[in-house]
This record gives structure tokens, sequence and C-alpha cells, in this order.
């Protein structure tokens, strides 16, 4: 394992972010994510126009799927107020939940409130959110996307007479791909998830005192490549989704999509670009209830042994290269409820009170780069 090495601009040395010597479990994928809130029908609007599939399901609940992953990727519940419940994590056999039950107290495994009732174990994490961690038998393997279509460049020329036209469709979504999550407490918070469910640290981005403020974390699948992250942990003022991010075949598929969502009148949050971090292309764009949604093709994987790299935070550091980033994109969704704790934490010893909001804005104005 390499050293964490020390903030570039500052010189403060990088606080390790260690894996588990011994998780609980070591879970396969991130399986769903359940929402709750007013907006039913724009909630149906949003994911059918993003490319997801409506799935049956009960009165007041809306479901949504990929063609790959758990039955379900996305539900949302009807609620008089806004909010994320919780992510489902997949593990790969039942006897891991019969482990994870085991270490930490939990009932289980018993059937989830979610399709097929698929046996699991309920946690809460240091924010109180709702963590499953299901056993899918009708788990659906990633489809073959074809043979990629040839391109022209330079003097490679394969195509001639062979115009490319796309149809004007929503994007082929694959499978839900990773989620952040936004915390004030951030160590716990990423303990909890190292600890109990095995995810490894792939790259940390830190503040200039050396803290972590991201923490991108891949599942342990061992030699079998795993995406770059399918978990980020992000030092926020206020506990909420930050974005939720689902994978599609291509650029072109990137594209299309957010033509598709623009003309049916959704907004882009940040887009089309490459992050550096994960490499993925990507596009964002706001759904119901101010949650941002991201298609993105392209990712890197990472098999287990490949050590954590640790690098500077700043806005420069998002994307190799992208439309300049809105402010909007960075504030967190405010509700009463979020700004009510935005103001509590600030004023108290959160984890994000008013110092680390100056590191923040201090780190968001570095030129900085990954490694």
């Amino acid at each position: 394992m390499t050293a964490p090495g020390v903030h570039p601009d500052s010189g403060a040395s990088y606080q390790e972010v260690p894996r588990a010597s011994a998780p609980h479990v070591k879970v396969h994928d991130l399986a769903l994510l359940e929402f709750q809130g007013p907006q039913l029908q724009r909630a149906r609007a949003f994911f059918t126009a993003f490319g997801l599939q409506t799935v049956a399901g009960a009165r007041d609940t809306e479901m949504f799927s990929a063609e790959a992953g758990a039955p379900v990727a996305i539900i949302y519940r009807k609620a008089p107020v806004a909010s994320f419940i919780g992510p489902t994590f997949a593990v790969r056999t039942c006897a891991e939940l019969e482990q994870l039950a085991r270490a930490t107290g939990s009932p289980g495994p018993v059937p989830q409130d979610l399709p097929g009732n698929p046996p699991g174990v309920l946690l809460r994490d240091p924010n109180g959110l709702q963590v499953r961690v299901a056993w899918f038998a009708d788990w659906r393997a990633l489809p073959s996307c074809g043979e990629a279509q040839p391109l022209n460049r330079g003097a490679d020329r394969p195509r001639s007479n062979a115009p490319l036209r796309h149809p004007r469709r929503p994007s082929r979504v694959l499978r839900l791909g990773h989620m952040v999550l936004g915390t004030p407490r951030w160590e716990a918070t990423a303990r909890f998830y190292i600890d109990n469910l095995g995810l490894i640290p792939s790259d940390v981005q830190a503040l200039p005192d050396g803290r972590p403020a991201v923490a991108f974390m891949r599942c342990d699948r061992g030699a079998e490549p795993a995406d770059h992250h399918s978990f980020v942990v992000a030092r926020l003022p206020v506990t909420d989704i930050e974005h939720a991010a689902f994978e599609v075949p291509d650029l072109d598929e990137v594209g299309m999509g957010g033509a598709v969502l623009q003309h049916q009148g959704f907004r882009r949050a940040w887009g089309i670009g490459r992050h550096i971090l994960g490499s993925q292309i990507f596009d964002y764009w706001f759904g119901p209830d101010g949650h941002k949604f991201e298609h993105f093709a392209d990712g890197d994987l990472f098999d287990a042994d490949r050590p954590t790299g640790y690098h500077a935070m700043s806005a420069a550091g998002l994307a190799e290269w992208a439309p300049p980033l809105p402010g909007a994109f960075l504030r967190p969704r405010l509700g009463r409820r979020e700004v009510a704790q935005l103001l509590r934490n600030l004023f108290t010893r959160s984890g994000f009170g008013i110092a680390e909001l100056r590191l923040m804005a201090k780190a968001m104005r570095s030129t900085s780069l990954p490694d």
C-alpha cells in the first residue's frame, strides 16, 4: 500500500482512510435506492424520460428498473415531505446475510419490504439512514451491448457510405452504478460502510488540513474488477443523497438521453463532461424533489489489489473536460428540514461547521489536479 502523501497546497499530511481488516461482509454491488416525496407523477415522468422502465407496485408507490442488477433500481413512495430513505446493497449468498446479522446483532435474514421480498438484514448508518443488505435470487447480469460502432479517426476510416443516425429516445439504462451520500458525520459514516460492508476506498480527496472530504469506494470482489466507485461519502453540512448514477453504453447514449430530457422540460445540473477520478463520461440532471441523477459511460474498473489514491479536493479536479461548473450543482438540496439541519450543523460541533465550510471554500478555489 502506498503512503497517503501531503496536500500540495498546504503541506499537511493526508489522513489515511484504511480498509477494514475483517469486514462483516463484502457486498457485491449497490442494488437499489429508496426515496419518498409528494411528486409521484413527476417521478414517473422523469425516470421514464431518463430511460428506466416502470414496474408495477403497490398503491402510492412508483418503481423503476434498469436492464441489469436487482429487479427494481428506484423505489419512490408517496409522502408529504421529500427525503432519501436509503440504499440497498446486494450480497452473493444468503450465508453472508447470516454472517452480517450475527456480527451486527441484527434480526435476520428476514424478508425485506422490496419486490419479491428478498431475504436481507436491515441496518441504520450513523446518520439514521436505512441500509438494507439483501440477496436477490433474480439478480440480472449485465447485458452485452454488441459490437461498438466503427469510428472514423484520422487515417483509420472504417465507416464509408454508412452515415450514423441515432433514434431520438431515452437512454438505454443498463444498471444502477453508484450513489454519493453527503454527511457532516464523515468519519463515522465512512467507517460504517467500510467496516460493515467491506467497501474499499479507491480514491480520497482531502481538505487543505489533510482531513478527507470525499471517499470514492468500490466493492471488494477480489481479483474480479469492480467499478471505481459504487458508493461515495462526501463531507457536506446536510445528510442527503448528493446524486445517483446509472450506466449507459456509450457517449451517444449519454448525449441522446440528455436531448430527450431537455426536450421534455427537465433541467440539466452539469454536463456533458469526463471525470478525472473514475474517468466516466457524465451528464447530471435534476429529478423529482431536486435530487440529481447521472447518466455515465466508460468508467474505470479496479480489482482489490489497487491501492488507495490520495488527492487535494478542488473544483478543477472534478473533470478533465466539461462546461463550467454551475453553482447550483454544488448547493445542497434545501427543504425546511434540510435548512434546519444546515443551520444546526454549521453552529455546533457536527463535523461540518464554519471551519469546515471555510476549508471547503478554499479547497474549491484550488487548481490542484489528482495525480
